[in-house]
C-alpha cells in the first residue's frame, strides 16, 4: 500500500469517526438541555428549515428591492389574554336564641347580652389561635417543600451540567479527528 492510500485512508477513518462522535456529542449536550421528549434531529431540522426560510425572506426582500417592487401586505390577528383571580372568605354563623325583654327584666336583658357577647368573643379569639397554629403548620411545611424542590434541582442542574459538559468533550474530541484527517488528506495530497 503506497503512502498516499494509507494518508487518504487515514482521513477518510479519522473524519468519519470525528463527525459520527461530534454528531454525538452534539445529541448528547442536546438532551442534557432540552425537554425529555425534544427529539434532537427533528429540532435540527426544524432549525435549518427556519435558517433557510429566513435566508430566502431576506433575498426576496431584496430582489423586491432592487427591482422597486412593494413589499406585501401583512394581516395578523391578535390574540387576548384573560386572567382571573380568587379570593377566598370564610364566614361564620353564631345564632341565639330570643334576648329577654328590656322593658320588663333590664338585668336578665344585660347579663343575656353580655353572655352572647363573651362567647363571640371566645369564639373569635379561638378562630384566630386555630388560624395562626394552621399558619404556622403550613409554612413549615412550605418551607419544607421548598428545600427539598431546591435540593432536587440544584441536583438535576449538577446532571444537566455534566451531560453537557461530557457532550462538549466528545464534540471537542470529533473536531479533533477530523482535523486529523484533514492533516492525513494534506499528506496524502503532498506525498503524490
Amino acid at each position: 500500500m503506497s503512502a498516499e492510500t494509507t494518508f487518504n485512508l487515514i482521513s477518510v477513518v479519522s473524519s468519519a469517526l470525528g463527525l459520527l462522535n461530534a454528531a454525538d456529542g452534539f445529541r448528547r449536550t442536546f438532551k442534557s438541555v432540552a425537554a425529555p421528549d425534544d427529539p434532537f434531529f427533528r429540532r435540527v431540522f426544524a432549525t435549518q428549515v427556519a435558517m433557510v426560510t429566513r435566508w430566502r425572506s431576506g433575498l426576496t426582500r431584496a430582489v423586491r428591492r432592487a427591482l422597486r417592487r412593494p413589499a406585501p401586505t401583512i394581516t395578523a390577528t391578535l390574540g387576548t389574554a384573560l386572567s382571573v383571580e380568587a379570593a377566598m372568605n370564610a364566614h361564620g354563623l353564631v345564632q341565639f336564641g330570643p334576648l329577654p325583654d328590656v322593658t320588663q327584666e333590664p338585668a336578665a336583658f344585660t347579663a343575656e347580652v353580655e353572655r352572647r357577647l363573651n362567647r363571640v368573643y371566645k369564639l373569635a379569639q379561638d378562630v384566630q389561635h386555630d388560624l395562626r397554629q394552621e399558619e404556622q403548620v403550613r409554612d413549615k411545611g412550605d418551607q419544607q417543600v421548598a428545600s427539598d424542590l431546591g435540593a432536587q434541582i440544584s441536583a438535576l442542574d449538577e446532571e444537566a451540567k455534566r451531560d453537557a459538559l461530557e457532550g462538549l468533550h466528545e464534540q471537542v474530541l470529533g473536531w479533533f479527528l477530523v482535523a486529523i484527517g484533514l492533516l492525513a488528506q494534506i499528506a496524502a495530497f503532498l506525498a503524490s
